[in-house]
């Protein structure tokens, strides 16, 4: 019998439904970070979330007219500025998950933040991770942040987005930049510089292998216990997907930071290796049914 010639992939590459896969690995109590108006979708029985935000709902409306007034803000069940209170609200190891999607890209100093997510998570607790793909956003002609940029900013105590980053991003993402923020007055442009602080820019941007190397160094130098679970690349989602992602597992088990690092790495570098051939497969002309099949059937016990 002959193989159709539309298998059935084993990966739906759509944003809602690869976000609703790793939701699995999420089950108990915890905490979702700045929600905005599309709270991460948790359809499993057993997973209770409590929303923590910057801003209730009629000020979110305020800072974001665009979305209309039916936008659904939730109203945050912990109201903390994640630049300046981080997670302090929360105690050590009270939480079974925490999910900071597309979070760590607006804050002032995402390594002070992630240490705060290892935190009060507990041993075996999950950090579900995603971030914008710079190179499918508008970010896409910025320069991807340096983890020593990152150390930088922690050591100093970054709690407050500058004018520089700001400056950054507005030369990399505005068009006719020169002609529509230079030209401003000083007053014009602190104004402008002031909208988009609130507002909360793309202070940094990556790539999964950009931010991988952040991870790691959360384990060789920081005392992160993490473990790779899962993940997302942009590809998982289709040609428009725009999103990486990382689940990650407080290990309850001790290793010297090297060996968690080297471990983190091999166990990511595998992973990342199988979705990135998937991707090919799915990806494959239509002129060869056969090969993409096969390929496709021996990649699906991997990814399972």
């Amino acid at each position: 019998m002959s193989p159709p010639t539309n298998p059935a992939p084993p990966l739906e590459r759509d944003t809602l439904a690869v976000r609703r896969g790793i939701a699995r690995h999420l089950v108990g109590r915890g905490v979702e970070l700045g929600p905005g108006h599309n709270p991460y979708p948790l359809d499993l029985p057993g997973t209770t979330v409590a929303y923590v935000d910057r801003w209730d709902p009629d000020e979110n409306q305020a800072l974001f007219p665009e979305l209309g007034d039916a936008a659904p803000f939730p109203v945050p069940d912990v109201v903390c500025d994640l630049n300046t209170d981080r997670l302090e609200a929360l105690d050590d190891t009270s939480q079974d998950f925490v999910i900071a999607s597309h979070v760590l890209e607006h804050v002032a100093e995402p390594l002070g933040l992630l240490d705060d997510i290892h935190r009060v998570l507990r041993p075996g607790g999950t950090a579900l991770i995603l971030l914008p793909d710079m190179r499918r956003t508008f970010d896409r002609n910025r320069p991807p942040t340096g983890l020593d940029h990152l150390v930088r900013e922690h050591s100093a105590g970054v709690t407050e987005v500058d004018d520089d980053h700001i400056r950054e991003f507005l030369e990399f993402t505005e068009p006719d930049y020169e002609g529509s923020v230079l030209s401003l007055s000083p007053e014009a442009q602190a104004a402008l510089f002031d909208w988009h602080r609130r507002r909360s820019i793309h202070v940094h941007c990556w790539t999964e292998d950009d931010f991988l190397v952040v991870l790691e160094h959360g384990v060789r130098s920081m005392g992160h216990h993490w473990e790779f679970v899962d993940g997302v690349l942009s590809g998982d989602e289709g040609p428009d997907g725009m999103e990486f992602g990382f689940v990650l597992r407080r290990s309850p088990v001790s290793l010297a930071p090297d060996v968690a690092a080297a471990r983190f790495r091999s166990a990511y570098t595998h992973w990342a290796g199988q979705r990135r051939a998937l991707h090919a497969a799915l990806d494959a002309p239509a002129s060869s049914p056969s090969a993409r099949l096969g390929l496709l059937t021996r990649l699906r016990r991997p990814l399972g």
